[in-house]
């Protein structure tokens, strides 16, 4: 049986795909895929920035595609500001 820490990583990994897999590529979100998964999957965490501001920061390799490690980039920065808002009062 998986753990807490298991699913939640296993749906980190379908999340992506769902979008990815739009253009039919397991490894690669582009633009307008990474804006719908931000607008429906994080729209509280990532309201500060656009999808293009979103994208420009986590494409490090500039090849015009967020891959799985580029994308957890933001899983981490995400994950951080939940954190942060899971102490305030």
């Amino acid at each position: 049986m998986p753990t807490d820490l298991e699913n939640s990583l296993n749906s980190i990994i379908s999340v992506y795909h769902k979008y990815s897999l739009e253009k039919g590529n397991y490894h690669a979100l582009y633009g307008d895929d990474l804006k719908k998964l931000l607008a429906t999957e994080c729209p509280q965490y990532t309201k500060k920035k656009d999808a293009d501001t979103w994208f420009k920061e986590l494409d490090i390799n500039s090849d015009g595609a967020i891959n799985f490690q580029e994308f957890l980039i933001l899983i981490v920065k995400i994950g951080v500001s939940a954190h942060e808002d899971s102490h305030k009062a």
